[in-house]
């Protein structure tokens, strides 16, 4: 919530002793008063604090009247009327209301003035009233004319941009921002609500980063009598996440880096496609050669993609030469990695249990044989040459998972060139809607081009997909042929 400086405000309405003001947030509960709220309304302070603006309302078609207030004050960022209110005696009166809101970057803050009827008539149409908002705001709130001149400046406009308030008064904001384009944005006539986000030059021709928004001020007829803008500085914040990008784009490549690089000889050859959905992803896959025969390869997809699952993911492939290396059995090595689960994210620290799938084979190419086991994750597939599909299902159930259920494994053996295809859940929404069509058409086109080889394989597979930039998950695709 934008914290703005309430007793000075309110000393702009010792002149009227019947004045005063409310300062609420976008749900209507009142977050601050000044002084005079108390005898125009006869609640103490600590009475409003906290309660919605609909305690002092007492209109016989308040739902409907509130409404059309915050329509007009979402829309323009004004509302000025009469509006019935009761005291805290129970007595009704009536009062002229004028609503205002004020936007920051990132929150909004909505100003209610409360005046006399009678004296309201003699009071200037806004610049009395918002002068006081103007100078106090801890964002520049700066009132416009129709024509967007600039009519006040405050001390916080002051502040952001270097020039005092006599240099600036009645000279044309769009001045301000020398030849950059965006002064584009407050030229006359201005039609509709702005807002975004830019770079201004101060007086001192130093360059920062603001976010503005242009609301227009209306009378009680719906006529644009002038405007106001806000500006806030972001450059600290723009900074930050200029820094995020450039330390989100440094993980990124170490995270590519710790991918293995796919095996390719005379007895086996592999390729892998690798696609965040966001900069980083939570898949990840590994392939060695363990000894002259044997070679192991694991597929990884660990629940929910971007920065916290890259960080499991990462943790994981730490682990996995040793493992694989040292370990070799499929069974072995998923109760291994299971045991590092519990181990690293104990139940009673953690309240997200880290759950993640994978699909982890060894290829005997001596004894001609595939032994893999399947925690969890989409079925593999192995094509022989002659056609036939076997699907790698069996093994048991993700890592992490709070069920506890002994890991299998099973043993496949092979006679001629076998084309074995892993991949994980994030190419199924590419393929199709349809999850089940979507396995369907992967068994189609794994047979119909089981005579590629793995780099055109999954090019042809990737084809068939909608997107290959953005997915909606992460994709990892990984194809090996035996020769």
């Amino acid at each position: 919530m934008v914290k703005l400086n309430v007793q000075v405000i309110g000393k702009t309405f010792n002149h009227r002793a019947s004045g005063g003001m409310i300062i609420t947030d976008r749900n209507q509960l009142i977050v601050a008063v000044n002084d005079e709220i108390a005898e125009l309304t006869g609640y103490a302070k600590e009475q409003l604090i906290g309660q919605s603006i609909h305690i002092l309302l007492a209109d016989e078609r308040i739902a409907e009247k509130c409404e059309l207030i915050w329509e007009t004050v979402l829309e323009s960022g004004y509302w000025q009327g009469e509006i019935d209110h009761y005291v805290d005696n129970g007595q009704k009166r009536t009062k002229m209301l004028t609503v205002y809101a004020l936007s920051g970057a990132t929150d909004e803050c909505y100003v209610w003035c409360f005046t006399d009827t009678e004296t309201s008539a003699s009071l200037p149409e806004s610049e009395q009233m918002l002068r006081a908002i103007y100078q106090t705001a801890p964002l520049a709130v700066i009132p416009l004319c129709k024509n967007m001149t600039i009519k006040d400046w405050g001390h916080a406009a002051e502040a952001l941009f270097g020039w005092k308030r006599e240099e600036v008064i009645g000279q044309s904001l769009s001045s301000l921002f020398y030849e950059y384009p965006h002064h584009e944005v407050f030229s006359y006539p201005l039609k509709e609500k702005k807002a975004g986000e830019c770079m201004v030059k101060r007086k001192d021709g130093t360059l920062i980063d603001v976010a503005y928004a242009v609301i227009s001020v209306t009378d009680s007829d719906g006529n644009v009598t002038g405007y106001i803008v806000m500006f806030e500085d972001i450059t600290r914040r723009r900074q930050k996440d200029i820094e995020h990008k450039r330390q989100v784009e440094l993980a990124k490549k170490i995270q590519r880096s710790l991918l293995t690089p796919p095996i390719q000889n005379n007895v086996v050859t592999m390729d892998a496609v690798y696609i965040p959905s966001d900069d980083l992803s939570g898949d990840i896959y590994a392939c060695y050669q363990i000894d002259r025969d044997r070679y192991g390869v694991i597929i990884i997809d660990v629940m929910g993609h971007g920065i916290s699952s890259s960080l499991v993911s990462m943790l994981l492939r730490s682990l996995l030469r040793g493992l694989i290396v040292r370990v070799i059995d499929p069974v072995y090595v998923a109760t291994e990695l299971e045991k590092h689960v519990q181990n690293l994210f104990p139940d009673e620290v953690n309240e997200i249990r880290y759950l993640f799938s994978m699909i982890y084979l060894v290829i005997d190419t001596k004894r001609k044989q595939i032994e893999y086991t399947n925690a969890g994750h989409p079925a593999g597939l192995l094509v022989s040459e002659d056609g036939e599909i076997i699907e790698l299902d069996k093994g048991g159930l993700a890592i992490g998972s709070p069920f506890s259920v002994p890991f299998e494994k099973e043993v496949i053996h092979y006679r001629k060139r076998t084309r074995l295809f892993l991949y994980t859940d994030g190419i199924l929404d590419e393929i199709d809607s349809s999850i089940l069509q979507s396995m369907n058409k992967i068994r189609t086109y794994t047979k119909m081009y089981s005579h590629l080889s793995d780099k055109q394989f999954l090019h042809m597979l990737m084809e068939e997909g909608k997107s290959s930039t953005s997915p909606v998950d992460d994709i990892c695709l990984l194809s090996i042929t035996v020769q």
